[in-house]
C-alpha cells in the first residue's frame, strides 16, 4: 500500500464500515457479556431462537450456536463483509459465520441430517438501510452460492489466528522490525526467513507492486494455470489483479473452505476466476469456463486486512486499532483505544469576482468572507434567472450538490452523506450539534431527514427537528422523508415522523402517499 490513495481508501473503509462510536459501544457490551447489546449497536438485527435451535439439533448444537454469538464482534465483522465498489454491504449476501472445524457436506454425499449455522444476511439493495440480520439456517439449506468468513473476521477468541491473518509471525509485524520499529518509508524489507509469516505477506506485496501478479500467487502458495497466460494474456493479469486483496490468506482461506464443503474447485465472481484443490493440496488458479456450472462459497470471500501497512505508513496508530486487532497483534500491550484522527479540512480557494478568496467548512457549514445577507441577495438573483459563481456558488454546490462544484467541496459532500449512509449515527449528531447547515441535500435533494432508516433515528429525528430541518420537506422525485421510510419498510421510523409531525397525506411525483408507497415496497420483497 505505497499509493496514499490507496490507503485513504483503506482508512474510509474502516471508518464507514465501524465508526469508532460503534467500536467503543460494541466492545463495552462485548466485555460486559451482552452479546444482543453489541449487536444493537452494531446495527445487527437478532433473529435467532436458541430454544428453536435446541429443539430442532439438540441441545450440545444450541450450545455451541450460543458460544458463538458470546465470542461475535459485529463491529469487526462489518469490515470483512463483502461489499460493492460503492463499499455498500453486498445485497442480499449470506455469510456463514461457525466455528465447526469438521465438514458440514460433503460432494460424496450430503449429510443426512443437515448442522445449524450461524449466518449473516445482507441488505436486499446496495442502497437499502446498512443493516446486518443474523439467523440460524440448516448447512443443507444454503443458496447456491455463499460466503464464509473464517473466525479470525469476526469471533473475538480467535485471537492466534487473526494475528497471523494480519501478517504478523511470532517475532514482528509484517513491515516492522523485531523491536517493532517500522521499516522507512521507501525503504524495502530486509532479507527474512522463507517460513516467517510477515516476510511472506511483504514478498507478496512486493510482487503485486512490482507489477507481476503471476510470481505474487506463486510466493502465496498458488500456481497459475499456464493455459490461461498463452490463451487469454489480456484477460489474465487484472483479473488475477481484481482479487488480489485476498491474495495473502488465500491458500489457507481455499483449503479451510474446501474441507468444511467438501469442493475441489472454488469459484469467485464475475472475473471467472477458479481455484482448483488436488488431492494432495496443490493450489491451480485457473479460467472458469462460460458454461461450466458455478456453485458453492466464494472464492477469495476473505479480504486479508491491510491495517499492519496503514501502521507501517503512519496512517494508524497502535492505540487507534481495533481493539480485538491491538490485542492480537501487540500482546502484553496496554491500549488506550481512541479514534483515528479525521485528516484536517484545509480552506478551499475560490475564484470570487475578481479575488480569490478562501472558503472553510467548520461544523458542517460552509464558512465565507460574504455576510448571510450578501448571500441571500445572490440566491435570490439567482432564483430570478441570473448568474451565481463565486463564493455564493461554492456555498449552494455544499448545500444542494449543484454545480458548479469544487472537487474540495464534492469530497467533503460525499464524505458526510456516505457516513449517514453507514449508520455512523454519532458522528451525525456532533455535526447537529455543531450547527450543521439545516438546509443541506444529497444529489438527489433529500435532506438529513431522509436518511433516517439509516441511522438511529430515536436519537437524530429530535435533533434535526431541534436543527430546523423540515419533516415534510421533498427530494426531487417528490418523497418527503415519510416517503424515503416507506420506500425502506422503515415502519418504526415512519411513526416516529408522523408523531413529529410529518404529514401522511403528501404525495410524490407519481402522487403516491407514502402508505401507498409502503405498500409497494413490500410487494417488492416478496420477488
Amino acid at each position: 500500500m505505497e499509493r496514499r490513495r490507496q490507503r485513504e481508501k483503506q482508512l474510509r473503509l474502516l471508518g464507514y464500515a465501524s465508526p469508532p462510536a460503534v467500536i467503543a459501544a460494541a466492545t463495552a457490551r462485548r466485555r460486559a457479556g451482552d452479546w444482543r447489546g453489541a449487536c444493537a449497536a452494531a446495527a445487527v438485527d437478532v433473529h435467532v431462537d436458541l430454544r428453536d435451535v435446541a429443539a430442532r439439533y439438540g441441545t450440545d448444537e444450541a450450545a455451541r450456536v450460543e458460544g458463538e454469538l458470546r465470542g461475535l464482534a459485529p463491529d469487526l465483522l462489518r469490515r470483512f463483509l463483502p461489499r460493492t465498489g460503492s463499499l455498500a454491504l453486498l445485497p442480499r449476501a449470506t455469510v456463514v459465520l461457525s466455528r465447526l472445524p469438521g465438514p458440514v457436506r460433503t460432494t460424496a454425499r450430503l449429510l443426512r441430517r443437515g448442522v445449524p449455522l450461524l449466518v449473516a444476511t445482507l441488505p436486499l439493495t446496495d442502497h437499502s438501510p446498512q443493516r446486518i440480520g443474523l439467523r440460524v439456517t440448516d448447512s443443507l439449506r444454503l443458496p447456491t452460492r455463499w460466503h464464509d468468513l473464517p473466525g479470525w473476521c469476526w469471533d473475538a477468541e480467535a485471537v492466534a489466528t487473526r494475528r497471523w491473518a494480519y501478517g504478523a509471525s511470532a517475532v514482528r509485524l509484517a513491515w516492522h522490525t523485531p523491536d517493532g520499529r517500522p521499516y522507512p518509508q521507501g525503504g524495502t524489507a530486509a532479507a527474512g526467513r522463507a517460513d516467517d509469516r510477515a516476510t511472506e505477506v511483504e514478498t507478496v506485496a512486493a510482487l503485486l507492486a512490482a507489477r507481476q501478479p503471476v510470481a505474487a500467487y506463486e510466493a502465496a502458495g498458488l500456481t497459475v494455470d499456464p493455459d490461461v497466460g498463452r490463451q487469454d494474456p489480456a484477460w489474465l493479469a487484472p483479473a488475477l489483479v481484481a482479487h488480489a486483496p485476498a491474495l495473502s490468506v488465500l491458500a489457507d482461506e481455499t483449503r479451510r473452505l474446501a474441507h468444511r464443503y467438501g469442493t475441489t474447485t472454488q469459484f469467485g465472481d464475475s472475473h471467472r476466476l477458479a481455484v482448483e484443490i488436488a488431492g494432495d493440496g496443490q493450489l491451480t488458479v485457473r479460467q472458469a469456463a462460460w458454461d461450466e456450472p458455478v456453485a458453492g462459497p466464494y472464492a477469495f470471500g476473505a479480504p486479508a486486512p491491510a491495517d499492519v501497512a496503514l501502521l507501517r505508513w503512519g496512517d494508524l496508530t497502535p492505540d487507534e486499532l481495533h481493539p480485538l486487532v491491538h490485542q492480537a497483534l501487540f500482546p502484553g500491550r496496554t491500549q488506550a483505544w481512541r479514534a483515528p484522527e479525521p485528516a484536517p479540512c484545509p480552506p478551499i480557494r475560490i475564484r470570487c469576482g475578481r479575488d480569490w478568496h478562501s472558503v472553510q467548512l467548520a461544523a458542517g457549514r460552509l464558512v465565507t468572507a460574504h455576510t448571510d445577507e450578501e448571500l441571500r441577495r445572490e440566491f435570490l438573483l439567482a432564483g430570478l434567472g441570473g448568474p451565481v459563481g463565486g463564493c455564493a456558488a461554492a456555498v449552494r454546490a455544499w448545500r444542494t450538490g449543484a454545480k458548479p462544484m469544487p472537487k474540495e467541496i464534492r469530497r467533503l459532500r460525499q464524505d458526510l452523506f456516505a457516513r449517514a449512509f453507514h449508520g455512523d449515527t454519532e458522528g451525525l449528531l456532533a455535526l447537529l450539534a455543531d450547527g450543521i447547515d439545516p438546509e443541506l441535500r444529497d444529489n438527489r435533494g433529500r435532506t438529513l431527514a431522509h436518511w433516517l432508516p439509516w441511522v438511529d433515528h430515536h436519537r437524530v429525528l429530535p435533533a434535526l427537528t431541534a436543527a430546523g430541518v423540515d419533516p415534510d420537506a421533498p427530494d426531487r422525485d417528490g418523497h418527503t422523508p415519510l416517503h424515503a421510510a416507506a420506500l425502506s419498510l422503515a415502519t418504526e421510523v415512519m411513526e416516529a415522523l408522523l408523531a413529529a409531525g410529518a404529514d401522511p397525506d403528501a404525495v410524490d411525483e407519481r402522487g403516491r402517499t407514502a402508505a401507498e408507497v409502503l405498500a409497494f415496497a413490500r410487494t417488492l420483497t416478496r420477488r
